[in-house]
């Protein structure tokens, strides 16, 4: 009888007792294996992170930012205006060397010089967090004479990912050469550069009145002559090469002047080379000892 009991009773409560145990330790076990799939899971995203982390940290610094610019010097070599540039940046500890890196100087408000630099043919070396390079400007990337930029005064923009119209200048005397900007830009500075010359020439052309001087160039916008078409990059760019031969040279309005005023050329653009002569004479003697032919070069007072 107890055999019985045992048999159809109590041995499916111990089963039934046994099982629950069996599951509650199946549970705790793979509870237990989540619980650590998750702990790996999580270790292995934060190792993740402290690498991108580490990895970002190391691009912040190896990563130049665009550096901060100011002019020091200007000088001439040819016709070329050699700009001596200053860089300056905190996250730069060894080369910036970003293709495509407009450089605009402007003196008193106005664009005085601008063209567009691949700094991987040159990289800044950054020493401290400062660097120098020497740029070289052509006769249509520069808008006023060297003399006449106060570096003290001047400011310097760099933007990054310019156009650049046609290529790159070749370097002259270790200077960087750089690319055109846009020609309708080139034609814009121009023009108000032969303003701003015209306004700054007035005074020394005053002197011509009592003593004779040489007339290089009279041009008019949209003249057609020496094969092209001038417009006002043409013309100040005469103006540019003449002034790097001769620099004591003039830019003068003709029509502001009695002598041009009598003989009807009063809407000329005209370079003088600002040589003063007590005669007629002398002064057309030194076009031909100094190369011009008379076509190109007269006696001229603006009395």
């Amino acid at each position: 009888a107890a055999f019985g009991v045992w048999w159809f009773v109590l041995r499916d409560d111990a089963s039934a007792q046994s099982g629950t145990a069996g599951t509650s330790l199946s549970g705790k076990s793979s509870e237990t294996s989540d619980s650590n799939d998750a702990g790996d899971t999580a270790d292995s995203g934060d190792a993740d992170a402290r690498g991108h982390a580490s990895a970002g940290d190391k691009s912040r610094t190896a990563v130049c930012t665009v550096p901060d610019a100011s002019l020091s010097d200007v000088r001439l070599s040819g016709t070329s205006l050699i700009a001596s540039v200053d860089f300056e940046s905190e996250s730069c500890d060894s080369a910036y060397s970003a293709a495509g890196v407009q450089v605009t100087i402007q003196d008193d408000g106005n664009v005085v010089a601008a063209a567009i630099y691949d700094f991987g043919d040159a990289p800044l070396e950054f020493d401290d967090g400062t660097a120098q390079a020497d740029l070289a400007f052509t006769t249509v990337q520069y808008w006023r004479p060297y003399d006449q930029i106060d570096a003290s005064n001047a400011s310097v923009e760099l933007i990054e990912d310019a156009t650049a119209s046609g290529a790159s200048a070749v370097a002259v005397g270790g200077a960087l050469g750089g690319a055109n900007v846009a020609d309708t830009d080139i034609e814009r500075y121009a023009q108000l550069a032969m303003s701003w010359q015209l306004d700054h020439d007035k005074t020394a052309a005053n002197a011509f009145y009592s003593t004779f001087t040489t007339q290089l160039s009279s041009k008019q916008y949209g003249m057609q002559v020496e094969g092209k078409t001038w417009k006002y990059r043409d013309i100040y760019e005469q103006f540019l090469q003449r002034r790097a031969k001769h620099p004591n040279a003039l830019f003068i309005w003709s029509g502001d002047y009695p002598t041009y005023q009598e003989n009807g050329t009063t809407d000329y653009y005209v370079i003088l080379s600002g040589e003063g002569f007590g005669s007629a004479a002398d002064a057309t003697a030194w076009c031909p000892a100094n190369g011009y032919s008379t076509d190109d070069c007269i006696a001229v007072n603006l009395q």
